[in-house]
């Protein structure tokens, strides 16, 4: 299973919500970032809707979730830089939504 590194907390005092950048470790040992973000309005879309799977998802900052994408994707030694982006969708009941992004190093 992949490992948290290190976390950095950008979220903006005006935000209305969280935003997280995680930085992970694979269990092949290459390193990649995962960016969550959770809105208020879709925590509260969840609550509303009784979405017990993306509350417990936000009760943890995507963390796991995290971690599980972070082991799916391609590894980044094969593919080249990885972006993860995961965030909670306000009009479809707070449920997690990802993009998985790959793009090739400059040499």
């Amino acid at each position: 299973m992949a490992d948290l590194v290190e976390t950095y907390d950008l979220t903006a005092p005006s935000q209305s919500g969280w935003a997280l950048d995680y930085r992970i470790r694979r269990d092949d040992g290459e390193e990649l970032h995962v960016g969550v973000r959770c809105w208020d309005e879709a925590h509260a879309s969840a609550k509303r809707a009784g979405n017990a799977l993306a509350l417990e998802a936000m009760a943890d900052r995507g963390l796991a979730a995290a971690l599980e994408h972070a082991e799916r994707v391609q590894s980044p030694a094969e593919r080249g830089s990885v972006l993860i982006s995961i965030w909670f969708d306000a009009a479809d009941n707070g449920n997690l939504c990802s993009r998985i992004s790959y793009a090739r190093d400059a040499t």
